[in-house]
């Protein structure tokens, strides 16, 4: 409290210095100037700077700025403090009155062994840093900040990441370096699947096998999720992932289809696979072929081709229910408002059962195309004829293979 008694006393000195005040900013400085000097006697400093600041604003003078300092000083704003003193002796240089001159350079040799010396950085090196509440710039490289002795708390900040808070002891004539490392804020994505053992990717990489013990935690931004199972159609998934936030994603697998029997009629089978002989021959007179079995053979072979054409089509038809299912999925893996996820879930059933319906006339259809076409076969080989015929019935792997 003595040194700031002598700092007054050499600010009360200074108060009958004349103020060539015509109108306008310099008498509003001159006006803000005596009010600081009013605070300043009444101890109260942090009043007194803020009167002190607008005045030098408005009007910079000797005694506004040695004023200013002095404030800064007792509230143990020493960079500030500083950075006045400073701007004193460039702004006035030569034109600094012998006894401002004396008390600065006085002023400043104090603070240099008051204060400590506090470098920061940060990563990312865009971060905020603030000391005791205040900002005072961004990394990635910030000071030495000029602080006084005792606890300090820094704190570095960034959308995204999760801010650091420390507490720091400085000595007074020490300086000191601190590095903060923000880690990423992740968001939570819960994925949950219709089927055990899937396999969960996140941008290419395995995360999991369905059902996951927990949420996955991934960086904001958007993420590409695949899910894999066997005897299942792949899924794959876009997310917006937040900071801070979880996302639910419920995931239904389609199971494949099983492929369809081929028959190969009146050539040789794509590959090789064992053989089956059957051969008929006629002795004596040769008899004419049995028109009942004409008829089942054709009528057999033509519902053959009938079952197999509806298979196609519903085939096709449950390629285009797929799509629809795909749609109503994602567009409830993304709404948000619980009306509107409930109407997209409803059509996302609806789909799922017309897919699953249209599946099953396909499998079906192809069965009973199968079951027509062997009866075609097994009638027209034994079918009464006079002349020896010989078929070979072979399988292989993509299909049933008939050769005459």
């Amino acid at each position: 409290m003595k040194r700031q008694v002598c700092a007054l006393c050499v600010a009360v000195l200074l108060t009958g210095v004349s103020w060539s005040v015509v109108a306008g900013d310099k008498e509003e400085a001159k006006q803000l100037f005596d009010a600081g000097l009013r605070l300043m006697r009444l101890d109260d400093f942090a009043g007194a700077s803020a009167d002190f600041e607008r005045s030098v604003a408005l009007y910079p003078t000797q005694n506004s700025l040695f004023n200013l300092a002095n404030c800064y000083k007792a509230l143990q704003r020493y960079g500030d403090a500083i950075a006045a003193v400073e701007r004193l002796k460039r702004d006035f240089a030569d034109k600094l009155k012998p006894e401002i001159k004396e008390a600065i350079e006085r002023q400043q040799q104090e603070i240099q062994s008051l204060v400590a010396r506090l470098t920061l950085q940060t990563v990312p090196a865009d971060a905020t840093i603030r000391v005791d509440g205040k900002d005072v710039g961004t990394g990635p490289m910030l000071g030495p900040l000029l602080l006084g002795p005792g606890e300090h708390e820094i704190e570095a900040a960034r959308p995204g990441y999760r801010s650091q808070r420390r507490l720091v002891k400085l000595v007074s004539g020490a300086g000191r370096s601190e590095k903060l490392e923000l880690e990423v804020e992740t968001g939570q994505v819960v994925v949950r699947a219709n089927v055990a053992g899937a396999a969960v990717f996140v941008d290419g990489q395995q995360a999991g096998i369905t059902p996951l013990a927990e949420a996955l935690s991934l960086s904001p931004g958007k993420h590409v999720l695949n899910l894999r199972a066997a005897d299942h159609e792949d899924v794959e998934r876009t997310v917006e992932v937040r900071a801070g936030t979880r996302e639910d994603l419920d995931v239904v697998l389609i199971a494949k289809l099983a492929p369809n029997p081929v028959l190969v009629m009146g050539g040789a089978p794509a590959s090789a696979g064992p053989e089956i002989s059957v051969s008929a021959t006629g002795a004596g007179t040769p008899k004419s072929k049995s028109r009942a079995l004409t008829v089942v053979t054709w009528s057999a072979l033509g519902g053959a081709v009938a079952a197999g054409l509806v298979a196609g089509v519903f085939l096709i038809v449950r390629n285009g229910q797929k799509n629809d299912f795909e749609k109503y999925d994602n567009l409830y893996a993304k709404e948000k408002d619980p009306n509107v996820r409930a109407a997209d879930d409803s059509k996302r059933r609806a789909a799922i059962d017309n897919l699953n319906r249209s599946g099953l006339v396909a499998i079906g259809c192809g069965i009973g195309a199968g079951a027509l076409a062997v009866t075609a076969i097994l009638t027209y080989l034994f079918n009464p004829s006079g002349e020896e015929r010989k078929t070979t019935v072979s399988l292989s792997p993509v299909g049933l293979g008939v050769r005459f």
